[in-house]
């Protein structure tokens, strides 16, 4: 057993130690067969082949010639070719195996997808960034809390937490569940002149920030600057264009739509604000609980490729003196900025307090002489 997954296992048991209980459609079966089929589903230590059988008895009215038949919806700016979409075009060939016959739909337009979530419901399940995801589950939008995961290694570290079945009460209400999570880079402060290396620079500057994003707000009025809100594609044209100072951004929308421009004096600053995440939800009524545990386990599984294809998309088209190193001062005073929205926002109820003390556990178990290990107010 590697370090990582013991610090996982420990974190688990420090956050959450009762156990889960389980809904069973199949009211046919007698209790005492419910409860081992239950406990087969969740259990990843048992072979997939008999945890899908134990879904189909518990479960053998949504099964048609086999499988679940469901439809995913993807959010992906470029469309059918763009990198999202290949995604989850790998996972439907992946989720053949575990019970599920997928029809996949492609939309480029975020706000249209969530729509036709809410109101529509030709989707079943929907892929989506998680600084989207808090009305569905705040508990798991919180990943994306600034400063909460500095580096893709805390990210990794609770995304083996949240596989874990003891962690389904919070991935899972009444409506919606989250079946997966997959890291897309960070979210940074890119700027249009590369003088501007600190974020007391940014005073009275124009940063384009997506209009739905508190945090990201926050961090734009700690710095004294005005915020030009919009759709993340609208700021990264913006920027692009050198119609504001600078934006705050996930990477991968500058990859899709700023990698072809001049960039000559344009920079990020090297920390970054967050992980970005990719997450999938699903409607809790067509998804059991063992498929939703299953597809939570096969994304920690292919997190390792997913971070690798991202990271070769992005050397691919954004070069290592891109990056405007902070220095340990500058880092400091970042951090302390962070965290006091991480508090403020948490106070608010935009924020889960639940996530933020497990995202500093992990961050303690990296930097364990840091204060707020010490002295912990989240």
């Amino acid at each position: 057993m590697t370090i990582i997954k013991k610090i996982a296992i420990l974190l688990t048991v420090l956050y959450f130690s009762s156990a889960f209980g389980v809904d069973a459609s199949s009211s046919s079966l007698d209790a005492k067969k419910k409860a081992r089929l239950e406990s087969t589903v969740v259990n990843p230590n048992i072979p997939l082949e008999k945890r899908i059988h134990a879904i189909k008895e518990l479960h053998s009215d949504m099964f048609a010639e086999g499988h679940i038949k469901r439809t995913f919806c993807a959010w992906d700016p470029i469309g059918r070719t763009g990198p999202i979409a290949a995604t989850v075009n790998d996972q439907v060939l992946r989720s053949l195996h575990y019970g599920m016959n997928l029809s996949v739909v492609i939309f480029q337009n975020e706000k249209e997808l969530i729509n036709n979530f809410l109101t529509e419901k030709t989707c079943d399940a929907i892929l989506i960034r998680g600084a989207l995801v808090a009305q569905f589950n705040k508990f798991s939008a919180t990943i994306e809390a600034v400063g909460a995961l500095p580096e893709s290694e805390h990210l990794q570290l609770l995304s083996q937490v949240l596989a874990d079945p003891k962690m389904g009460k919070s991935l899972t209400n009444d409506q919606y569940t989250v079946m997966g999570m997959a890291t897309v880079g960070g979210s940074y402060v890119f700027v249009n002149d590369r003088s501007y290396t600190t974020l007391a620079s940014l005073k009275q500057k124009q940063i384009g920030v997506h209009a739905s994003n508190p945090g990201m707000e926050a961090i734009i009025d700690a710095a004294g600057a005005t915020p030009i809100k919009g759709t993340l594609m609208e700021s990264v044209k913006n920027y692009v264009n050198g119609n504001v100072d600078a934006m705050i951004s996930p990477a991968l929308p500058y990859i899709v739509a700023g990698n072809s421009q001049d960039s000559r004096n344009k920079g990020a600053f090297a920390n970054s604000i967050s992980q970005s995440t990719l997450q999938l939800i699903g409607r809790t009524e067509l998804f059991p609980l063992g498929i939703a545990q299953i597809l939570r386990e096969d994304f920690l599984f292919k997190f390792d490729t997913y971070s690798q294809r991202f990271t070769q998309e992005l050397n691919g088209v954004i070069s290592e003196d891109f990056w405007i190193p902070m220095s340990e001062a500058e880092t400091k005073k970042q951090s302390k900025i962070y965290q006091d929205i991480r508090i403020k926002l948490r106070d608010e109820g935009y924020y889960d307090a639940s996530m933020l003390r497990l995202a500093r556990k992990i961050r303690c178990r990296f930097e364990p002489t840091n204060s707020e290990c010490t002295n912990p107010v989240e």
